[in-house]
């Protein structure tokens, strides 16, 4: 089964990681290579993926009452 993962990158090192946008893949060694060959336009101090079940939301809710993530 296919899962979503975000890819992050940099263009060099002390820049701002940024969000350039997702692929889809069966393993995170699939997602490496898709986020590696799609965005390959620049030429990135770095490059991660994070599968979409790994992301952890900043609700407003949880923050300021002290709720659970």
């Amino acid at each position: 089964m296919s899962t979503k993962y975000h890819v992050f990158t940099r263009l060099s090192a002390g820049d701002d990681i940024m969000h350039v946008g997702t692929v889809n893949a069966d393993s995170p060694r699939l997602a490496k290579t898709y986020a590696y060959r799609t965005y390959d336009e620049e030429d990135w101090d770095y490059m991660a993926v994070v599968s979409d079940d790994n992301l952890i939301p900043v609700e407003e809710h949880s923050v300021i009452e002290g709720g659970k993530p």
